[in-house]
Order: structure tokens, then C-alpha cells, then sequence
């Protein structure tokens, strides 16, 4: 199991991968924006990285981003932020970068955003090639603009794009009423799972404070051989939000035992 930079927001991105390493994570999905926001040293990621023994991912930036937006300068500056993020996971040993696709700006507009939405992923797949990285889409909620939000439309956009390119399975994001199991086994070229826990109010809550069923995603998710990054944001400096996960998973005994060190 791996742990998401933003369960740390006060911190950091070398101080949370030497906290990960702590707590007996495996690694830690670094989210560009925080690195940003903190004025992080790559040098001093990488050379955490590289003390703590910690294997890394990367989120590219994500947010105010549309990759199909119908403002054109939108949607290069889009591009721009997360060619930004992949060289960013290049320089500090993250070798696989989550993307967000793009929403739509108007439903009437989706062929067309489609279209834009291929061809900003196409540039950003060759770009991934020559920094010798790993592009993996995300599958998005369900909610108003989103519309990469089931296997099947995930899968549509991959075969449409190189080989190279895999995707991230959010667990959050599986609609409750959808066995989520199921939907992981109908999506392609999965090379990274999302966990948190998700309520019928809200995405993305700590673990055991949603509806998901614990009892079964935690012997599954020992099975894959993939990374689980246990996601979520924190703003605390005593991380809270973590901390209540991290009782949750003691508290799962058996089910969870292996998922950390």
C-alpha cells in the first residue's frame, strides 16, 4: 500500500515520504500540486526517496485543468501543467503519472470535447515516451461533467490511444448501487488502484465512515499486483484523516493483514 501525498497537505512531499516509511507504506504517491505549493526541493524528494527506501507515483495536476475544454487556451495550458507534472516525476523516480481526463464544458459539445480529449491525450502519451514515464488515466466519478466514468468508456479512450498507456482504478468513484468488484474485472490496463472509503453524501471519506464493503475490498486488494494508494486530503498538521484510517485498518485485523509492512 502506498500513501497519497494529500493525507499530508501540511507537509512537505520529503517529509511525508519519510513518514510513510514510518507507518510501513511501501511507497507514496506524490501530488504535483502539493510540491508546488510548498516550494518542495526535487533533489530533497528524490533523495528521501532513495534514504526511506520508498517507491513512488505521481499525480499530475489536476485541478482548474480541463484537457477539452472548449477555450482552446484552457485547454493547452492544461497540457503544459501536467507535461510539467511527468518531467516533475522524471527528475524525482516516479514512474507512473495519473491523469485526470477532461469534463465536458457543455453535454451538447461531446462529440467534439471527445475528439479534443483523444488528441490531448495522444500528445501527452508521446511526451510520457520520451521522458520514460507511464500515462495512466483515471476513471472519474459520476458526477455532473464528468463523463470517463465507467470501465466501458474508460476502455473506449484506451483503444483509442498507444498501448503504453494504462489507467487508475478510484474505488471511490464506483457509484454505491454498482459492484465495484466487478467493475475493476471489466476495466483494461489497470497499473494503480485509488482507496478510500465513499458515502452517499460525499466522495473520498476515511475508511469505515462510508458504505463501501471493507469486508470484501480488503482480501481482494491483497490480491492484485498493483499499487493501492490509501487516498484522501488532510489539511491537519496531526493527520487526522490519516490517523483514523490507519485504526480502521488495525481495527480490519486478518482482512488487512499484509497491506502494510
Amino acid at each position: 500500500m502506498y500513501l497519497s501525498s494529500t493525507l499530508c497537505w501540511d507537509n512537505g512531499v520529503d517529509e511525508v515520504i519519510a513518514l510513510a516509511a514510518h507507518l510501513g507504506f511501501s511507497g507514496v504517491e506524490v501530488w504535483a500540486e502539493q510540491v508546488w505549493q510548498h516550494g518542495t526541493d526535487e533533489s530533497s524528494i528524490a533523495a528521501a526517496r532513495a534514504r526511506y527506501q520508498q517507491e513512488l507515483t505521481l499525480h499530475a495536476a489536476s485541478w482548474d485543468l480541463n484537457l477539452c475544454a472548449l477555450n482552446e487556451s484552457v485547454r493547452q495550458q492544461s497540457l503544459r501543467e501536467i507535461e510539467r507534472s511527468m518531467d516533475l516525476a522524471r527528475r524525482i523516480g516516479a514512474p507512473n503519472v495519473t491523469v485526470h481526463p477532461g469534463h465536458y464544458t457543455l453535454p451538447q459539445l461531446s462529440e467534439l470535447q471527445w475528439t479534443w480529449l483523444i488528441d490531448s491525450l495522444t500528445k501527452l502519451a508521446n511526451c510520457a515516451e520520451q521522458l520514460q514515464v507511464t500515462l495512466s488515466i483515471e476513471m472519474m466519478e459520476p458526477t455532473a461533467k464528468e463523463f470517463v466514468t465507467t470501465p466501458e468508456m474508460v476502455n473506449q479512450l484506451l483503444s483509442a490511444l498507444p498501448p503504453s498507456v494504462t489507467t487508475t482504478f478510484d474505488v471511490a468513484h464506483v457509484p454505491l448501487k454498482v459492484n465495484c468488484l466487478a467493475s475493476f474485472k471489466r476495466l483494461n490496463r489497470v497499473s494503480k488502484i485509488h482507496f478510500s472509503d465513499s458515502s452517499s453524501e460525499r466522495y473520498h471519506v476515511p475508511l469505515g465512515k462510508g458504505a463501501l464493503p471493507m469486508d470484501v475490498l480488503f482480501p481482494f486488494l491483497q490480491t492484485v499486483d498493483v499499487p493501492v494508494v490509501l487516498e484522501g486530503f488532510d489539511l491537519s498538521a496531526t493527520h487526522e484523516i490519516l490517523q483514523q484510517d490507519l485504526e480502521f485498518i488495525k481495527q480490519m485485523g486478518t482482512a488487512a493483514r499484509g497491506m502494510l509492512l
